[in-house]
């Protein structure tokens, strides 16, 4: 399942915020959310209160996102570390490849003048680490077929998709000036996980 879902946040005061914050403090891990502590009034940070709001927005989006907790994460990208290698968003901890029900992808800006950068995301499920048959980023832009959906990014854009689905990142080419691609990734989980940072 894919679903993209343009102008997701009505009111984008948590969208902008986190993309102010985060284009001073780069990349960043989040402690594990659980579904409680997303519900709680009291936050340990301004940033868990507004990735909170967001992600209470993602679970009226579709039912199907609501579980025990939450992983989420921000992705920084400049034109010097300018995409994210294939992979599928899984627990680190476990052995093999275990992935999360479910991931969440806010795009939280700029607001316009990214080029590249899309998200790409295989529709044929991961199955076994044959499936990650791409050295480079560059190898996979030559090979990508009817296989992949590729989703430019578009500020306040949201892409909920099954984890399983193995998906990339490809390079920005353009940013406007001082900007960074920023989103705000969000997997949930069925049970209770220990994050790597």
């Amino acid at each position: 399942m894919i679903k993209i879902i343009d102008n997701f946040m009505e009111d984008t005061s948590s969208v902008d915020w986190l993309y102010d914050f985060f284009r001073r403090i780069g990349t960043y891990q989040f402690d594990f959310f659980p579904h409680s502590y997303v519900n709680k009034t009291k936050k340990s940070s301004e940033a868990d209160h507004h990735v909170s709001n967001i992600i209470k927005a993602f679970c009226s989006a579709d039912i199907k996102y609501i579980g025990k907790g939450y992983e989420p994460w921000i992705n920084v990208l400049n034109l010097q570390e300018d995409h994210l290698h294939y992979h599928v968003d899984c627990d680190e901890e476990a052995e093999g490849v275990v992935p999360a029900k479910m991931t969440a992808t806010l795009y939280l800006g700029p607001s316009d003048g990214i080029e590249g950068g899309e998200l790409a995301i295989n529709t044929t499920p991961y199955i076994n680490s044959s499936t990650f048959k791409y050295k480079t980023i560059y190898d996979l832009k030559k090979d990508i077929d009817n296989d992949w959906i590729i989703i430019p990014y578009k500020y306040n854009r949201l892409i909920l998709f099954d984890s399983n689905y193995p998906h990339a990142v490809l390079p920005l080419t353009d940013l406007p000036n001082q900007e960074s691609r920023i989103s705000l990734i969000v997997s949930v989980w069925d049970k209770n996980i220990k994050v790597q940072k």
